[in-house]
């Protein structure tokens, strides 16, 4: 359905909050410091990629798989994959938009402070519609890396458990906007993008 301010009064909602896209990490740190499912989510699966690194980098330096330098060499090439996946990961958030029925979808990015959005403009989203669009990325680049992962060796394992750890982390917005949601379990909650104002709105019944 397309946002208007008679939709929402004629269901009840209220505005609970705005969040501007040129300032979204204050927003995010907000949701992200609770404690619920997304949170403890998010918290679990860092240090649990951290760990899977670290013990990679343990197994192949000490069976002499890889050489000290050259584990970092391919570390480095992990962070250069994650940058490399940013197009698949908004690509993904904008198919689950078009899945769950928005017309259209673009895409918008801050290089200063290095984050990127998919903006459905005007689409009305409610809360599992938002949990599915917020988590798919996700799901689909973890799988598919621990399934590579699990199929690699040498230099290429540290290589695409780099890639997960850092894809995992920048996935924060994603988690901290699911966790809103999370936070509004006892209110039903509908959000939209004004793409012309760079603005987010959230609505509470």
């Amino acid at each position: 359905m397309e946002a208007s301010q008679s939709w929402f009064e004629k269901n009840g909602f209220t505005l609970d909050a705005v969040l501007h896209h040129q300032d979204i990490i204050p927003f995010i740190k907000k949701y992200l410091f609770t404690s619920n499912f997304f949170t403890l989510s998010y918290l679990f699966l860092n240090l649990l990629f951290l760990i899977a690194l670290l013990f990679s980098f343990y197994i192949q330096i000490s069976s002499d798989t890889v050489k000290l330098f050259d584990s970092f060499t391919w570390f480095g090439f992990g962070c250069a994959l994650t940058f490399a996946l940013v197009p698949i990961h908004e690509g993904l958030h904008g198919l689950a938009y078009k899945l769950c029925g928005a017309p259209s979808v673009s895409f918008a990015a801050n290089w200063k402070k290095l984050y990127f959005m998919a903006i459905a403009d005007k689409f009305v989203a409610t809360r599992y519609p938002f949990y599915f669009i917020g988590s798919l990325p996700f799901l689909f680049i973890s799988l598919v890396l621990i399934v590579l992962t699990l199929l690699s060796n040498d230099g290429r394992q540290i290589m695409l458990l780099s890639t997960l750890l850092i894809h995992t982390s920048m996935c924060a917005g994603d988690f901290g906007l699911m966790s809103y949601f999370a936070e509004k379990s006892n209110q039903q909650v509908a959000t939209y993008d004004d793409h012309q104002n760079s603005v987010t709105y959230f609505f509470v019944k």
